[in-house]
C-alpha cells in the first residue's frame, strides 16, 4: 500500500490546480453533474462500497467524484460475470457490497480515491450495467463527454496491464539525499529521472482505444506508472520527483491533448495545425487495440463530436465537413489489404476509414497547394452517403505490385499511382475515380467501383494521376 506522505502528494497536486489553475470547473463547492451510477467509497467502514443512482442524490452534497481510465485486459472465464454490475447483480450493489468482490486494479482505485477524501468513483464496469443486449451500455456512450470531462480528476492506472494487476504496489523505492547549498537552502538529489515517454506513452494502456478520448477529455489526470507518478494538467507535467515538465516542451500535438477546454487551443492554432492534428488523432486512434472491433464508431465519438460542434460542422465517423477532402484521403499503413468491419447495425460506409479494422495515413499533401473539388458534399436525402461525379481512367494502363499500382500511359510511363486498401480487384479499366483535390496538373482521387445499383459506388482504394489521362462520365452520384 502507498504511504501517507504519496497520498499527501496527490493532494497537493489537486489542491494546487483547484487554487491557481484554470483546468477544472468541477472545484470545491460546485453543482457537478454526476454520471447515471456511481461509486460511494465514503462509508465509515471503507471496504463497504455502494453503488449509487445519482437522480437520487441531494442536490447540495459534495458531487465530485473521480473516473478510472484502465485496461480490462483478458478476463478469465466467469471473472466478468464476478466483479462487473448486471441486472442481476444490480439491486445487491444499489444496497451495499466489499471491496474485496474487485479485482486489484479496481480495489486500489478505491483506496486511492479514498485518501482523496473524494466520495464518489466512477468505473464503467461496476457503473455502467455489462449485459449481452447492451440495452444500458448503448445510451451510456454518448454520455463518455461529460463522464470524463466533468471529472473532479482521471485516475490512469497505467501501470496495471489488467483488471487484476493493481498499481499500488512497487517492487522498488526512491532514494534520495538532502543537501544543503551555499546560502542554506535545503536540495533534494533524487536517483529516479523523469521518463514520461517510457512511463506513459509507451505504456499498455496507450495501446488501448477507449482510453485516447478518455485521457484528452479529461481536465486532470494522475498517472500511475509503474516507475513515477504523474500529474497531467493544462499547465503541463509534474513528476513524482518533483520536477515539472513544461507543456510546450511536449510538442505542440501532445500540448493540444493537455487543453482542458479541449479543442480551443487546436482552433486558434490556424487552420494548418488543425488539419495536421485531426490527422495525427485519427492515425493514432486507428491503431489502437479494441477489444470489439464494432467499438471503432463509438470509442472516440466523444472527441469527435465535440471537434463537429467546435468546427460548428458536420461530422460523419470520421470525417468532417469542414475538411472533407483532406479527412477523406486516407489509405492503409501497409502493404495488406484492410478488412471491412461487420458493424451489423450500423450502417459505416466505405469512404470512412471507420468502415474498416487496422491503423490508417492520411494522404501527404503538402499545406496551401491544392484545389479543392467544390461538388463533392454530403448527401442530404441519404445522410450516410456522399454526392458527387465519377470519371474515367482511359489510354492508361498499370502495373501491379502488392497494394500498390503504378499507372502507365501507352508507352509504358509512369503518369500516377494507386492503391488498393480492400479487395475487390485491381482492374482500371472498370473502375472509376472520384477527383478531391488538384495540384500542378495532377488529380487527388478516390478509386470506386459501381454497385448493383447504377448511380451507387463504393471507395476501394486511393491515388494520383496526370489530369489528362481521365475523363468525366457521370455526375450526382452517391459514393456508398
Amino acid at each position: 500500500m502507498a504511504s501517507s506522505s504519496y497520498f499527501e502528494l496527490l493532494g497537493a497536486w489537486l489542491g494546487r490546480c483547484d487554487q491557481s489553475h484554470n483546468c477544472s470547473k468541477c472545484k470545491e463547492g460546485t453543482n457537478t453533474t454526476l454520471p447515471t451510477r456511481v461509486i460511494y467509497v465514503g462509508d465509515p467502514n471503507p471496504d463497504i462500497l455502494v453503488l449509487l443512482c445519482s437522480a437520487e442524490l441531494d442536490a447540495s452534497s459534495d458531487r465530485r467524484y473521480i473516473a478510472l481510465s484502465y485496461c480490462w485486459g483478458n478476463l478469465e472465464s466467469g471473472a466478468e460475470n464476478r466483479f462487473c454490475t448486471n441486472s442481476q447483480n444490480l439491486h445487491h450493489r444499489l444496497k451495499s457490497f466489499s471491496i474485496k468482490e474487485l479485482p486489484k486494479t479496481l480495489q486500489d482505485a478505491v483506496r486511492v480515491t479514498q485518501n482523496l477524501g473524494v466520495q464518489f468513483l466512477w468505473i464503467d464496469s461496476l457503473c455502467i450495467l455489462q449485459d449481452k443486449d447492451k440495452k444500458d451500455w448503448e445510451p451510456e456512450v454518448p454520455r463518455m463527454e461529460d463522464v470524463f470531462a466533468s471529472a473532479y480528476c482521471t485516475m490512469a492506472a497505467t501501470s496495471a496491464t489488467n483488471s487484476s494487476g493493481g498499481f499500488l504496489e512497487r517492487h522498488s523505492e526512491s532514494r534520495f539525499i538532502q543537501v544543503q547549498d551555499g546560502p542554506g537552502r535545503m536540495l533534494y538529489v533524487c536517483e529516479d529521472v523523469e521518463d514520461f515517454d517510457n512511463d506513459v506513452e509507451n505504456a499498455v494502456l496507450k495501446t488501448r482505444g477507449w482510453v485516447l478520448q478518455e485521457r484528452v477529455l479529461s481536465r486532470r489526470t494522475i498517472h500511475l506508472s509503474k516507475n513515477q507518478t504523474y500529474w497531467e494538467c493544462g499547465e503541463g507535467v509534474h513528476c513524482e520527483n518533483l520536477t515539472r515538465l513544461e507543456s510546450p516542451s511536449l510538442g505542440y500535438k501532445r500540448y493540444f491533448l493537455l487543453d482542458p477546454e479541449f479543442p480551443d487551443r487546436l482552433l486558434q492554432s490556424g487552420y494548418r495545425r488543425t488539419v495536421d492534428f485531426i490527422h495525427f488523432l485519427f492515425e493514432h486512434y486507428s491503431k489502437r487495440d479494441l477489444t470489439y472491433k464494432t467499438d471503432k464508431v463509438v470509442a472516440i465519438s466523444a472527441l469527435e463530436a465535440r471537434i463537429a460542434r467546435t468546427l460548428k460542422c458536420e461530422k460523419r465517423y470520421g470525417i468532417f465537413e469542414r475538411f472533407l477532402h483532406q479527412t477523406l484521403l486516407w489509405q492503409s499503413p501497409g502493404k495488406e489489404k484492410m478488412e471491412r468491419i461487420d458493424y451489423k447495425i450500423q450502417d459505416v460506409l466505405s469512404w470512412s476509414w471507420m468502415a474498416y479494422n487496422g491503423g490508417l495515413k492520411f494522404v501527404d499533401i503538402p499545406f496551401f497547394t491544392a484545389g479543392w473539388i467544390k461538388h463533392l458534399r454530403f448527401d442530404e436525402m441519404r445522410k450516410n452517403a456522399l454526392v458527387t461525379e465519377v470519371g474515367r481512367f482511359w489510354d492508361c494502363r498499370m502495373k501491379q505490385k502488392a497494394t500498390q499500382c503504378a499507372i502507365l500511359d501507352s508507352e509504358g510511363t509512369k503518369i500516377g499511382s494507386l492503391q488498393y486498401d480492400v479487395e475487390g480487384g485491381a482492374d482500371i479499366h472498370f473502375h472509376r475515380y472520384v477527383v478531391v483535390g488538384r495540384r500542378r496538373g495532377e488529380y487527388y482521387i478516390l478509386v470506386v467501383k459501381p454497385r448493383i445499383m447504377g448511380d451507387e459506388y463504393e471507395r476501394i482504394g486511393v491515388g494520383m494521376i496526370h489530369a489528362n489521362y481521365v475523363s468525366r462520365e457521370r455526375v450526382d452520384v452517391r459514393i456508398v
